[in-house]
């Protein structure tokens, strides 16, 4: 035999449901969105102190492009393994 429960227990399991799905999706949205702010951030702050655009050949060019080296950030949202620009001489820094 089937046990009867009553629909205020039903509906309470399904909004709790709702908000675990909800919060879950959200927080992984935000650390992915994060994610990219913070790389695109490194990697415009890396352009500016290369002055000259990518490819670019130029007198006024200071160090060159070198990639990417991983580094952890710890926020609110997660933690973020982020990909940080880099430069041969190791002249630029991120702030």
């Amino acid at each position: 035999m089937a046990k009867i429960i009553p629909i205020t227990e039903h509906f309470q399991h399904f909004v709790a449901e709702l908000k675990e799905s909800f919060w879950g999706d959200l927080q992984g949205a935000v650390q992915r969105e994060a994610k990219k702010l913070f790389e695109l951030q490194s990697e415009r702050q890396r352009d500016r102190y290369m002055v000259s655009g990518r490819y670019g050949r130029s007198a006024a060019r200071k160090d060159h492009r070198n990639g990417y080296y991983l580094r952890d950030f710890v926020t609110r949202f997660g933690t973020l393994r982020l990909r940080i620009a880099r430069s041969r001489k190791r002249g630029f820094l991120p702030e």
